[in-house]
C-alpha cells in the first residue's frame, strides 16, 4: 500500500470515529420501576410499622402511578385510598408559593411588595425565610394556641438579628404573613383566593386551608405516633427495640391558625393534580415558566444540610428558594417541600429537568416519605445502588 493510500485509509478511519455517535447510557423508563417500587412500599411500611401511606408519581404532566396503602387508622379496616384527606403540614408552603406565583404573574401581588410590620422586608424575603426575624420561640406560641393576631404583634416587636436577605431562618409564623398580605391585595380571604385561583381551576375539590375543611371530611386519616413496648425485668423496664407500634394521636389544630405556612389538608388525588400542573399539565392555571424563579436555589439551608449529612454521596448542596427547598441530588436540581405535624409526614418533590415528581402522604411520623422518594430518584437517574430504607 502506497503512502498516499495509507493516508487516505487513516483519514477515512478517523472521520468514521469522529462522526459515529458515542454510545450513551440512558436510564430505563420510569414505568419499568413501578412494580419494584410498589413492592418496596409494602415492605417498608411493614418494616416501619406505618399504618397508612398514599403515593403518586407524575411524569410529563401525567399521573402514571397513584395508589393508597394501608389503613386510615390503626386497628380499623377503612383503607387509605387516593381520595383520603391528610393534613400536609409545611408542604402547605409549597401550595402558597404556587399561589403567589399566579398572583405575581397577574400583577396582584409583587414579590417586592413591602411587609408593613417588618421594616425593609418584602414578600420575597418572607418566601425565602430571610426576613432577619429570629425564629426560636414562635412555634411554641403556635402550639400554646396563642391567637394569630397576638403572635403577629410579637413579630412586630421582635428585633431582627440581621439584614433582610442575608441569612436563612425557617419561620412558620413569618411565612404565614403571606396569607394576610394576599387577603389585603386580592380582597378575598386566603382560603377563598386559593379556591378561586388554584383549587377550583385544577379541580382540587378535596383540598382546603381551613380546619373545618379538614375535619369535616369523612374520608380522612387519623394521625399516629410510635411507641415501644416495654417488658418488666425486676423493678426496671427494659425497652424491646423490635416491638414498635403505631398509636393514634390527637389531631394538632393549632397550625391551622397559620394556614399559609402549615394549615392545608389535601388528598393524594389533589396533590397529584397540583404536581401535574407544576410540571406543565395546566399552563393556563400554573405556568412552569412563572414558577421558575420560585424553585431556584437562593439561600443556603444549614438545617437541611445537617439532616442530609449521611447522604453526601448523593446530596451535595441544599438551599431554599421562594417557598420551596432545593438540593443538588446526584448532580441534578431537585425541588421539594416536606411537612410534619404531630402524627403526619408529607413530601412533594420533582426534578424540573426530567419533568418527573412524586408525592407521598403518611399518617404517621417518620422519614419514610423522604427515603422512598430518594430511592425512586436513584432508580430513575440510574445512580449507583444505595440503601435508603434502613
Amino acid at each position: 500500500m502506497s503512502a498516499v493510500m495509507k493516508l487516505r485509509f487513516f483519514l477515512s478511519f478517523l472521520i468514521l470515529i469522529l462522526t459515529t455517535p458515542a454510545e450513551t447510557k440512558t436510564a430505563p423508563p420510569v414505568t419499568s420501576f413501578l412494580p419494584k417500587f410498589e413492592a418496596l412500599i409494602h415492605q417498608a411500611m411493614q418494616q416501619k410499622k406505618v399504618p397508612g401511606l398514599a403515593v403518586a408519581i407524575v411524569m410529563d404532566g401525567k399521573v402514571i402511578f397513584m395508589k393508597g396503602f394501608g389503613v386510615r387508622e390503626v386497628g380499623r379496616p377503612e383503607p387509605v385510598d387516593t381520595h383520603t384527606v391528610f393534613q400536609i403540614g409545611s408542604a402547605s408552603k409549597a401550595i402558597t408559593s404556587v399561589l403567589v406565583a399566579i398572583l405575581n404573574r397577574d400583577k396582584i401581588l409583587n414579590l417586592d411588595h413591602p411587609v408593613e410590620i417588618i421594616p425593609k422586608v418584602t414578600v420575597r424575603h418572607i418566601l425565602s425565610h430571610t426576613t432577619g426575624i429570629p425564629s426560636p420561640g414562635f412555634n411554641a406560641l403556635i402550639e400554646r394556641g396563642v391567637p394569630a393576631v397576638d403572635v403577629y404583634k410579637k413579630v412586630e416587636t421582635t428585633a431582627p438579628d440581621g439584614l433582610p436577605g442575608e441569612n436563612f431562618a425557617y419561620h412558620n409564623v413569618v411565612y404565614s404573613l403571606i396569607g394576610e398580605i394576599i387577603k389585603r391585595q386580592s380582597g378575598l380571604s386566603f382560603e377563598d383566593t386559593l379556591q378561586t385561583r388554584l383549587f377550583k381551576p385544577l379541580h382540587m375539590t378535596e383540598t382546603s386551608s381551613t380546619w373545618d375543611g379538614f375535619i369535616s371530611r369523612p374520608n380522612r386519616v387519623s394521625v399516629h405516633t410510635f411507641s415501644k413496648d416495654k417488658e418488666k425485668k425486676g423493678k426496671k423496664r427494659k425497652t424491646s427495640n423490635n416491638q414498635v407500634h403505631a398509636l393514634k394521636a390527637p389531631y394538632r389544630q393549632d397550625y391551622a391558625n397559620f394556614p399559609a405556612a402549615g394549615g392545608c389538608s389535601s388528598s393524594l388525588h389533589d396533590m397529584a393534580l397540583l404536581l401535574a400542573a407544576i410540571l406543565g399539565a395546566y399552563p393556563d392555571v400554573v405556568c412552569p415558566r412563572d414558577l421558575d424563579a420560585f424553585i431556584q436555589p437562593l439561600v443556603h439551608t444549614p438545617d437541611q444540610w445537617q439532616r442530609t449529612l449521611a447522604h453526601r454521596d448523593r446530596i451535595t448542596e441544599t438551599h431554599y428558594g421562594l417557598g420551596w427547598r432545593t438540593m443538588t441530588f446526584g448532580g441534578h436540581h431537585l425541588v421539594f417541600h416536606g411537612g410534619w405535624i404531630r402524627g403526619i409526614t408529607s413530601l412533594i418533590s420533582f426534578i424540573p429537568e426530567k419533568r418527573v415528581g412524586i408525592v407521598i402522604l403518611q399518617n404517621a411520623e417518620g422519614g419514610l416519605p423522604f427515603a422512598l422518594s430518594m430511592q425512586f430518584y436513584d432508580w430513575i437517574l440510574d445512580l449507583p445502588p444505595k440503601q435508603w430504607i434502613k
